[in-house]
């Protein structure tokens, strides 16, 4: 029998967090909630929470089960707490993460670079 290989995993506690701020800020007047960073407020949150990783469909409901059964005060609270850091001071980070893509494109460029400077430097005039 082949081995299965899972080729993505989740951590399903983003899910559960992105959850609780709809939740959360379903009250709040349009402007406001537009005006929130959510991915900070996500971050904050999910620092301050335990992973919960599933690498199939079926982990993915029973790790979903177990966040609201086992976290879902917890989660709650982080998310609260985020709320109103985030809201307190929205401009602490303003820097976005730059797309994996185009790191590892970066990267690719670099080695290309090094390894043309390494056979110049192995083959002299």
């Amino acid at each position: 029998m082949e081995d299965y290989k899972a080729n993505s995993y989740k951590n399903v506690m983003e899910l559960l967090v992105d959850s609780e701020i709809d939740r959360q800020t379903h009250d709040y007047p349009q402007e406001d909630a537009q005006g929130i960073n959510r991915i900070e407020v996500a971050a904050y949150a999910l620092n301050h929470l335990p992973p919960l990783y599933a690498s199939s469909q079926e982990g993915v409901e029973i790790q979903l089960k177990r966040g609201e059964s086992e976290f879902g005060e917890l989660m709650t609270v982080a998310v609260a707490q985020a709320l109103e850091v985030i809201t307190q001071k929205p401009d602490r980070f303003v820097t976005p993460l730059r797309p994996i893509a185009e790191i590892e494109a970066e990267l690719i460029l670099a080695q290309q670079d090094f390894e043309e400077l390494v056979a110049d430097l192995a083959d002299p005039l």
